[in-house]
């Protein structure tokens, strides 16, 4: 054989004896070992794909709850006052805190026995009712006497009506309009016969009619002014 030709034929047979030898060595690469083209992504490391596998541990501490307790607080333990020498000056226990106490719902109806209070106003069962939308005359407004006598106030002659109205029968029926604040309610009151009380004070000019309440009497006041009834006779 030609040396040129045996020179290549030992070499490799050289190459093959050496990769032989290199697959049989511990922790040598395997002859069908994924090694990664140039360019390729490197495969992930163990955890890194994983989610929150290298973010740290955090501890959140709790916020503390305070339970409300049932019923009324235990009331506020006194307060101790010392001078400079250590004697007490004063022993003073603090308010205890106001409980809340619902407002009663307003009264919308009164009824039952009902006798004169004033000049527009009444007592039905011993409770104070004013009569709405009604103001009661002047001091020094007179009507007529229905005796042909000399005039006499009208304060009193409204009181002589509601009081003759009610001789018949007392029992009557009021309801309280909404929205006021007074401590005495006025009311819209109606005999046993349906008469309107503080209507027939106003139609026959013993009372006049209050715009800071209502309009409903307004047109008795004018029929009475035109008519020259009561208090009018001398206006």
């Amino acid at each position: 054989m030609h040396p040129s030709h045996a020179r290549p034929a030992g070499l490799l047979l050289g190459l093959a004896i050496l990769g032989a030898a290199l697959l049989h060595q511990p922790g040598a690469i395997p002859a069908r070992a994924e090694i990664a083209a140039p360019g390729a992504a490197a495969p992930p490391a163990s955890g890194a794909g994983e989610p929150g596998g290298d973010l740290p541990t955090v501890e959140v501490t709790p916020h503390p709850v305070h339970a409300v307790p049932e019923g009324d607080p235990a009331p506020p333990l006194p307060v101790t006052i010392r001078g400079r020498d250590g004697s007490v000056t004063a022993l003073r226990a603090p308010p205890a805190p106001a409980r809340y106490t619902p407002s009663p719902p307003p009264v919308t109806r009164i009824s039952g026995a009902a006798r004169v209070a004033d000049v527009v106003s009444l007592s039905v069962l011993g409770r104070a009712v004013r009569l709405f939308g009604v103001r009661a005359p002047q001091a020094g407004d007179l009507c007529p006497s229905s005796e042909q006598a000399a005039p006499r106030p009208c304060s009193e002659a409204a009181r002589g009506a509601l009081a003759a109205r009610l001789a018949a029968n007392d029992d009557i029926v009021c309801r309280v309009p909404p929205g006021q604040r007074a401590p005495v309610p006025a009311a819209v009151c109606h005999d046993a016969t349906g008469a309107d009380l503080g209507l027939l004070l106003v139609a026959e000019g013993f009372a006049l009619a209050d715009p800071t309440q209502s309009y409903d009497y307004f047109a008795a006041e004018a029929a009475a002014r035109q008519l020259r009834r009561g208090l009018w006779h001398y206006r």
